[in-house]
């Protein structure tokens, strides 16, 4: 007979557990445009399909999951307002957009209410960067906090088009900084 598992150590594994599995996945999302079944997220995680299902029945609500904590790392990170100019975390934002295909194609393949739920979660989470930036007069007067989603959108458009595969990571990048740049009174400051 097995010694019984006290509550608390549990609750222990199971956060251990979560933890593994969004890891691993957030890895997975950077490898391509295909979402990794939750099946492959198990085996790399060293854990069984039980406990992956347990924890997320289906890879929307993994998605999201892993959504959710890039958005608490964000807010983390802008937290002193120090650390990250407002520039630096719309570059990192915009690095996952690129670099997370599957992430985003994932999203792309939601209902417009989960795809707006997050937009305005991610808009809010870099609404106070963004009003510092305003205040120090960094950014062009004319530019709002809305027009983050259509920047998101022209990186969006310009990666659905090809541009990356037929152009390469470096104009990606390149094109990235223009597009931030048009923000600011003095581009690339």
């Amino acid at each position: 007979m097995r010694p019984a598992r006290s509550s608390t150590s549990g609750r222990a594994d199971a956060r251990r557990n979560r933890e593994a599995i969004l890891r691993v996945a957030d890895e997975a999302y950077a490898e391509g445009s295909e979402v990794v079944p939750l099946d492959e997220i198990a085996r790399r995680a060293g854990l069984g399909r039980a406990t992956v299902y347990r924890h997320f029945p289906d890879r929307r609500s993994l998605g999201l999951a892993v959504a959710t904590e890039r958005l608490a790392w964000l807010s983390r990170v802008d937290a002193t307002g120090e650390v990250c100019s407002f520039r630096e975390l719309l570059l990192m934002v915009l690095s996952v957009q690129v670099e997370r295909r599957s992430l985003v194609n994932l999203f792309r393949n939601l209902p417009n209410r989960y795809q707006q739920q997050y937009a305005e979660a991610l808009i809010s989470v870099l609404k106070p960067a963004f009003e510092r930036a305003r205040e120090q007069g960094d950014l062009r007067p004319d530019i709002e906090l809305n027009d983050l989603v259509l920047v998101f959108e022209m990186v969006e458009a310009a990666l659905l088009a090809d541009f990356a595969c037929v152009h390469g990571d470096e104009s990606t990048q390149r094109l990235i900084n223009v597009i931030v740049d048009g923000l600011f009174v003095r581009p690339g400051a």
